[in-house]
């Protein structure tokens, strides 16, 4: 199948679905489970399919940052509500005690700062949540954080959209290639989502 007519089932797609789809891969990027959904990929390619297209970028950041956002309160109140389970039953305790760490020595400025980091950013929130941290000032950190997040991922991709009539033609110029450059990055995507989970894996163990 042809590399354009394939990007533009992909921008059907997102056009139809597309703030639900960035909504809910932030959400679950968030989470402990986030090594299973490029987040941040889907994000840039809102981004993308939003240059030119009125108001579409702030929909796609709205609906991004929510998501990521609803993620991280959600982090909190399980940790608020159930203390150290969660942490035991994913054997997590290495990340929660440096979390906890980081949040008594630096407040604030490493909460916001670990909630942006792909590891901890969850874990800071629930252990925030465990050690009753003022909501309404995790609300702001929290909210900047993952506003900070997003708005990276997604302005990365609408640069990539200002250069889409050049980035088409070289699709089409090389035909083939390109499916080996797509195949490529899909690999590269791949490695490092693994190389997050074994990182995870390892620092829990």
């Amino acid at each position: 199948m042809d590399t354009l007519a394939i990007i533009t089932k992909i921008e059907a797609l997102f056009d139809q679905f597309g703030y639900l789809i960035v909504f809910f891969s932030s959400l679950i990027e968030i989470t402990p489970f986030g090594w299973t959904i490029p987040g941040g990929l889907i994000l840039a390619i809102g981004g993308f399919f939003a240059y030119n297209k009125t108001g579409a970028v702030v929909a796609v950041l709205i609906s991004g940052w929510l998501g990521a956002w609803l993620s991280l309160i959600g982090g909190y109140t399980l940790g608020k509500r159930t203390g150290m389970w969660l942490v035991k039953k994913l054997k997590q305790e290495k990340n929660a005690q440096r979390a906890k760490r980081m949040l008594d020595k630096n407040g604030p400025i490493i909460l916001t700062s670990s909630m942006l980091a792909n590891l901890t950013r969850f874990w800071s929130a629930y252990v925030a949540g465990v050690e009753k941290y003022p909501f309404s000032r995790f609300l702001i950190y929290s909210g900047a954080a993952s506003f900070t997040w997003v708005a990276l991922m997604v302005f990365i991709g609408f640069l990539g959209g200002s250069e889409r009539g050049q980035i088409e033609n070289l699709l089409t110029k090389t035909g083939n290639v390109s499916w080996i450059i797509m195949g490529i990055v899909s690999i590269i995507i791949f490695l490092s989502i693994r190389s997050d989970k074994k990182e995870n894996e390892n620092n829990s163990n």
